[in-house]
């Protein structure tokens, strides 16, 4: 019953005991992320703030030029990072890749609240020599906000992934709560 779960999605397969696992499991998983993203989705969007903030320091300290070339064309990160940070990258990739990356997520110690902004780092750097070589600020705009992502699969996912895994390794402290600690 499962196998046939798994191709035809029809949970009315499943016994009950295995769908009252997976009702829990599903339910602490929304706890997790519902906990780790309340300051996203209060007041002035603190936590979503903060992101952008800390996304662009990060940026500038891995590719510096990539930053330069950003604010020269009057780029500001607000402008194509708030929907990352609001949407967690779902509008930005096939959902394939969405569900990958959020099971990361969910496996990563704060995945959503601190392990997403190495992503989204990884994931702007990764485009970097060709927004550099755009001439201003509508061709970046334009750019980052219909990336070249339509065709990706789990393994550009899992090079993504292993790649903000490195990037939080080499900085640990580039996360900023809206408490103001690291």
């Amino acid at each position: 019953a499962v196998v046939s779960t798994q191709s035809t999605g029809d949970i009315s397969q499943l016994a009950d005991e295995i769908l009252a696992n997976t009702e829990a499991d599903t339910y602490w998983c929304l706890c997790k992320l519902l906990e780790s993203l309340h300051d996203n989705y209060t007041f002035a969007q603190p936590g979503i703030q903060m992101k952008v903030h800390d996304l662009r320091r990060l940026v500038n300290r891995i590719d510096k030029q990539l930053d330069e070339h950003l604010e020269r064309n009057v780029v500001e990160y607000l402008q194509f990072s708030f929907r990352w940070m609001n949407n967690l990258l779902m509008r930005e990739m096939p959902l394939s890749c969405t569900i990958r990356l959020w099971d990361t997520y969910f496996a990563e110690p704060n995945g959503f609240s601190h392990f997403h902004l190495y992503v989204c780092a990884k994931f702007l750097t990764r485009w970097s020599k060709l927004i550099k070589s755009l001439p201003d600020f509508q061709a970046v705009m334009l750019f980052l906000q219909s990336l070249p992502t339509s065709k990706w699969t789990d393994d550009e996912m899992s090079e993504l992934a292993s790649e903000a895994f490195q990037l939080k390794c080499l900085f640990p402290k580039a996360v900023t709560t809206v408490a103001g600690t690291t």
